[in-house]
């Protein structure tokens, strides 16, 4: 990459650096090395027309960004999104895909430690379990998509056959994550105004979301749940890469079931693989609707 574009890529993303451009070009194009010819076409260059370049792209890369996180991002974003947009200034946003949204939930992460002092603790804990579970989503879908790269990814879930509903043996399928939960996902959702993957950035922006409500969830008494997700691949293709080659893209989607209360324990006992007729009745109808859903599986 040239000194010029590395520069101007700068421009786009740092703000501060953008102020500075603003004041003094001169003292800009100095610190970063530039020759004469590459000087001359910054100084011709329009700061409006820059700052709508940057804007435009701010706008598109944050949506992107916050796709993955929509509770957390939401939560944290709340008051003050900038804060959330100052993830664009760091070299994590030149990583590749599934490093720079890891990075963006350690930003999300920080950003939630620096509102400790500003949030009740129940409200803090609650976030931070969100956090959580969508930062692990982020990861697993990253292992998923490094797994297909290598031919070694699973095929997704069918629906079983009726031999292995009386013979079949339960065992978690890989790419599983649980965890707990203090409040149902879609009782935080509702808290933070119905957002979503695909509007949760510009709703930010708008000043649509709040954490008033939030807060009198995560006050309340705890209604816990168990959250299981399955990662799978549901499609792979390519785009046309640098250099006429070609970049592979893996499409990847986590099947979902909350279970009330605190269920761990009950996945637990599945390391065991009984089969459904080794079970109650109340926890076979429990594992069947799990086996439907995708996220427990039954041995051919």
């Amino acid at each position: 990459m040239s000194p010029s574009w590395r520069l101007y890529e700068r421009l786009l993303f740092d703000e501060d650096l953008r102020a500075a451009f603003a004041r003094d070009r001169e003292s800009v194009l100095h610190e970063h090395g530039l020759a004469e010819v590459e000087r001359a076409r910054f100084r011709q260059m329009s700061l409006s027309g820059l700052a709508a370049d940057a804007e435009g792209r701010r706008r598109y890369l944050m949506a992107a960004l916050c796709r993955p996180y929509p509770l957390s991002a939401a939560a944290i974003g709340a008051g003050d999104p900038r804060a959330l947009s100052r993830f664009l200034a760091s070299p994590a946003l030149f990583a590749p895909l599934a490093e720079r949204s890891a990075r963006f939930g350690d930003h999300l992460s920080g950003l939630l430690d620096a509102l400790e002092d500003q949030l009740p603790e129940a409200a803090g804990g609650l976030i931070r379990a969100v956090l959580s579970v969508e930062r692990a989503m982020v990861d697993n879908a990253a292992a998923l998509r490094d797994a297909a790269g290598r031919g070694e990814a699973p095929s997704p879930p069918s629906p079983p056959s009726s031999a292995q509903l009386k013979r079949g043996h339960l065992r978690l399928p890989p790419y599983l994550l649980v965890a707990e939960l203090p409040a149902p996902t879609e009782l935080i959702r509702a808290a933070l105004g119905g957002v979503g993957p695909e509007d949760v950035f510009p709703r930010l922006e708008a000043g649509q979301v709040s954490r008033d409500r939030l807060i009198t969830v995560a006050r309340a008494d705890e209604q816990p749940v168990t959250v299981i997700c399955r990662g799978v691949v549901v499609g792979q293709s390519h785009e046309r890469a640098g250099a006429g080659g070609l970049s592979p893209l893996v499409e990847v989607k986590h099947l979902r079931v909350e279970l009330g209360g605190r269920q761990a324990p009950l996945l637990r006992a599945l390391q065991a693989e009984p089969t459904l007729k080794d079970l109650p009745p109340a926890r076979e109808a429990l594992m069947r609707r799990l086996v439907e859903a995708g996220v427990v599986e039954l041995s051919r």
